[in-house]
């Protein structure tokens, strides 16, 4: 099985000069302390720089907070630094993988090295696209803002996509194996092809019949007056495009002035960067003693302090940063007007070719007798044949996936492993507190919507049943993450048997963090305590981390500027 553990999560505020960093054991982690004192600051941190932002807003939290998570994946550890939007990938030796502001891009990274293969479908162009972050974190972690209802609240971004949480809950327990998920997206590709295609083909039955309705199969359709109004229109169609291409034209030349604005400011930076590289070496290396050029005094105070060269360098190159993000979405930008230039430049193009062929004959009236019905007709019929052709291809295309699909489907299996969910919630229930439910009809998917205090302790047997399932029958051990046990006021009955649920039942074999407001008599491997509120990061921590995470971050800087 592949196991993925967490190790360490290091978190700077330049803006308040506070850092902190955390490590955490390899099974089972209870970070406790009174509201506000971080505890969700620390976990939310954690999945944002993973690429899965969860629900809910920190309240008097640095959002421009510098993190690096440190994860370990088959004994394989991998760091994450997250800044200004940015992620950068980290192997073992420190060698900097990737570095993307792309959401889809950084899912792709995140995959490939988590072995994280499930496709879903976005909702929008019904893409088939890899999974993110969010879909490999949402079965594991319960968050205390989107976590505890009805809904699969935990991450917005899992939103975009078209009903994932049956494939999602599917492939971490083993209901169907990998390649089945695989197989499956390619079918969905060939059926909205097909799907377009039949509707193309429709289309056209539809104006050939019109045709024939209108058009007789014997005899030339003559009529210069026509022809005439033809050639009008086309010489309006011709005019508009003109002034699209002009408007477009204009578009492209300031977008081009902004692109050449932005790299200029950034060569500026990086030269500015340098001359502070070279002033701090001087300022620190090479002299003994500071004097002042006016009064010649000398200074025993570093003048690194005095004129915050540090400071002005992390500026700096957080504006590096900024400014290669703004280019990238220039350049996108940009890159999307040139295409729709493109495909005007062409439209303009076939267009100009028409009518300057029809301007160009001296006789309108032969012209138009040269177009019959017969020639419409035929150009009909090839059309449609090659529709025809194109849909029995893609039809032959998802019989061959039908039957692979088949071939990978084990009913026993599934079935077993259904079971063997129905039997962990019904314990789960019953550890819980809760009154026992149908289980013949539970599903993967059947979420719990109970009210009252009994509602949150059903949402965590239920999720307790997933994870018993996922590492009885799964290929995956991802951390257990619960933010925080006691919700909705459980009573001093309730309470003692949902702290000792989690702490003793939850499986062995895979790490477990837990977010608690009251500390517990049972015993965890590491207990991470927080007390000060709205103070999860600390002034004393802050030169140690800042000169360990700006290794990263100019790391980053620097594969963005090469790039």
């Amino acid at each position: 099985m592949k196991r993925l553990e967490l190790e360490k999560v290091y978190l700077l505020s330049q803006k308040e000069k506070r850092a902190r960093k955390i490590e955490f054991h390899p099974k089972t982690n209870l970070i406790v302390g009174v509201n506000h004192t971080g505890k969700s600051s620390l976990i939310k941190s954690i999945f944002k720089t993973l690429g899965a932002k969860p629900q809910g807003k920190l309240k008097k939290w640095d959002e421009a907070t510098i993190s690096i998570v440190q994860f370990k994946v088959q004994g394989k550890s991998f760091k994450v630094a997250q800044h200004m939007g940015y992620r950068g990938l980290f192997d073992e030796s420190d060698q900097l993988l990737t570095v993307t502001g792309d959401h889809v891009e950084w899912s792709k990274a995140f995959a490939e090295v988590t072995g994280f293969n499930l496709l879903v479908t976005n909702k929008g162009d019904l893409e088939t696209v890899v999974a993110d972050p969010a879909c490999f974190f949402l079965p594991f972690y319960i968050d205390q803002d989107g976590s505890w209802q009805a809904g699969w609240d935990t991450f917005p971004s899992s939103k975009r996509f078209k009903t994932p949480m049956g494939a999602i809950l599917e492939y971490f327990t083993g209901i169907k194996p990998f390649e089945w998920y695989k197989h499956d997206a390619k079918k969905k590709q060939a059926q909205l092809a097909l799907s377009d295609l039949r509707s193309e083909k429709k289309f056209l039955d539809r104006a050939k019949v019109r045709l024939e309705n209108s058009l007789p199969m014997s005899g030339p359709k003559v009529d210069a007056e026509n022809f005439s109004l033809e050639i009008d229109q086309l010489t309006e169609e011709v005019s508009f495009l003109n002034a699209e291409q002009e408007k477009l034209r204009k578009m492209l030349v300031k977008e081009r002035e902004l692109i050449s604005s932005v790299r200029a400011q950034i060569v500026l930076s990086q030269d500015a960067l340098k001359v502070y590289e070279g002033d701090t070496n001087y300022l620190e290396h090479e002299r003994e003693k500071l004097v002042c050029p006016i009064c010649d005094a000398e200074h025993t105070e570093n003048f690194l302090d005095l004129f915050t060269y540090a400071e002005d360098a992390r500026i700096l190159r957080t504006m590096v940063l900024e400014l290669n993000h703004d280019l990238v979405g220039l350049t996108k930008t940009h890159h999307a007007s040139q295409d729709e230039m493109n495909k005007l430049e062409a439209r303009y193009k076939k267009i100009s070719e028409i009518l300057e062929a029809k301007k160009g004959e001296m006789n309108f009236k032969d012209v138009v007798n040269s177009m019959s019905a017969e020639h419409a007709f035929n150009a009909f019929s090839t059309e449609l044949a090659d529709l025809e052709s194109q849909i029995g291809v893609k039809l032959g295309e998802i019989e061959v996936l039908d039957e692979k699909l088949n071939g990978l489907k084990d009913n026993k299996r599934s079935k077993r492993i259904l079971e063997d969910y129905r039997k962990a919630y019904s314990t789960a229930l019953i550890s819980l507190n809760l009154p026992s439910i149908e289980m013949k009809r539970q599903k993967l998917t059947s979420r719990p919507a109970l009210s009252g205090s009994g509602g949150p302790r059903q949402i965590l047997a239920y999720y307790a049943a997933i994870w018993q399932t996922a590492v009885n029958n799964g290929d995956f051990l991802i951390p257990i993450v619960i933010d925080s046990p006691n919700q909705q006021g459980q009573d001093h009955i309730n309470l003692p048997k949902v702290l000792e649920y989690v702490s003793k039942k939850l499986p062995t074999t895979t790490q477990l963090i837990i977010g608690s407001e009251i500390d517990t008599e049972y015993e965890f491997d590491k207990k991470i305590e927080l007390s000060q509120p709205y103070q999860l990061l600390s002034e004393d921590e802050y030169d140690d981390v800042e000169k360990m995470i700006s290794t990263y971050t100019e790391s980053m800087v620097g594969y963005l500027e090469d790039s």
